[in-house]
């Protein structure tokens, strides 16, 4: 944390996971000063527990295939040219954990333009019958990232503020938290508590739960099966999950079992293939962010107490065009990415750049203000 007499910044980013990392790294590459502040430091919560994989969403058509498709080749190509250190690439195989979501994996291969092949023999010859019996896809490019060190990497040269924040309070044309002031103030916490009053984002908290374990079987490809399984950018290593549990939360009171989250993990990966002499390294455990409609969330907040003043008949469901909603100054919200949110950070740093630097609007559909008219409805 820096000490001497701290400077007026142009952002302040609350949140370092890799939503916040990204966005740190792409503004400062854009000329802007950065302040990344975490009350438990970089990629401390869910981004470290995340699998970390880069990899396409495997469904039929929709809203949030096409952003994904266009955040997957814009993360591989982020990753390998800026953090190869990071990064490992390899071939992923995709295999159906269902019927219902094989037909959806049928249904990719038809129309994907990514590039994928017939599975190899080697690799067939590793795989559990369940697996072998399943609807695939065998993508030619894959990559898994490591959490922790491509968040601290992106972080490099950034100053960061250690502690706890709360109410920021913006104050002549400035935000305040702390000691530490800026034009811009970015929310990039995930599930985590609100810290200022915008209860109407549609948030739920993912628990996740990876763990990294020493075998001596050797694996030559990303898997997603049951859980994920992958090689690691550490020689030796590999990474199984991370789980999406939505039952437990951290909030709770009561402790995480461990123990059971790592035998959840370990009876998922034997479905896929066999992994010998396995000794577990490390348990890596954090709460994500998905919105409640699955889209990302990138954009400005609607003071909410303010815009129902002005527009009391929304609590009537009458409407209101977005643009004229009273929003906070300078105050933008980065969220929501759920189990994509490596695949996803590129692409929202970038608009997010392009939004504050060259004055280019972000697209509506990532707007978290999309939320606010049916929540202001429910206020009536």
């Amino acid at each position: 944390m820096p000490t001497s007499k701290i400077s007026p910044y142009d952002v302040i980013i609350i949140g370092a996971g890799v939503n916040g990392c990204c966005s740190a790294y792409t503004l400062r590459q854009g000329g802007m000063r950065v302040a990344l502040v975490d009350q438990e430091g970089i990629a401390a919560g869910g981004s470290g527990a995340a699998g970390a994989f880069i990899s396409p969403k495997i469904s039929k058509a929709g809203e949030l295939k096409e952003i994904i498709h266009q955040a997957h080749a814009e993360a591989l190509d982020f990753y390998t040219s800026f953090f190869p250190k990071y990064t490992l690439v390899r071939p992923l195989l995709h295999i159906a954990n269902s019927s219902k979501e094989g037909e959806k994996v049928e249904s990719f291969k038809r129309e994907t333009d990514l590039k994928h092949s017939h599975l190899p023999h080697k690799i067939e010859t590793m795989l559990s019958d369940e697996a072998l019996n399943a609807s695939s896809i065998y993508f030619d490019m894959g990559a898994v990232v490591d959490a922790q060190g491509v968040c601290e990497a992106m972080a490099e040269g950034i100053d960061f503020y250690l502690l706890r924040a709360q109410m920021p309070v913006h104050r002549d044309g400035m935000w305040n938290i702390g000691p530490i002031r800026a034009k811009y103030l970015i929310l990039a916490i995930g599930a985590y508590p609100k810290i200022l009053p915008i209860e109407y984002v549609g948030l739920r908290g993912i628990w996740g739960h990876r763990i990294d374990i020493e075998t001596s079987t050797h694996l030559p490809c990303i898997l997603h099966h049951h859980v994920s399984i992958s090689p690691t950018t550490k020689e030796g290593r590999v990474a199984i999950g991370a789980t999406h549990d939505v039952h437990y939360s951290p909030f709770s009171g009561k402790p995480y079992d461990l123990d059971h989250g790592r035998a959840v993990l370990l009876e998922k990966a034997s479905k896929t293939l066999k992994l010998s002499n396995i000794n577990v390294l490390h348990d890596y455990t954090g709460l994500r962010s998905g919105s409640n409609d699955y889209l990302p969330m990138l954009g400005p907040l609607v003071d909410a107490d303010a815009t129902l003043e002005h527009f009391p008949h929304l609590r009537h469901g009458q409407p209101v065009n977005p643009s004229e909603y009273i929003f906070y100054p300078n105050l933008l919200m980065i969220n929501g990415s759920g189990g994509y949110g490596f695949v996803l950070a590129p692409y929202l740093a970038k608009r997010l750049k392009e939004y504050l630097i060259d004055a280019k609007e972000i697209e509506p559909i990532l707007s978290p203000s999309r939320f606010f008219p049916r929540w202001a409805k429910r206020r009536s």
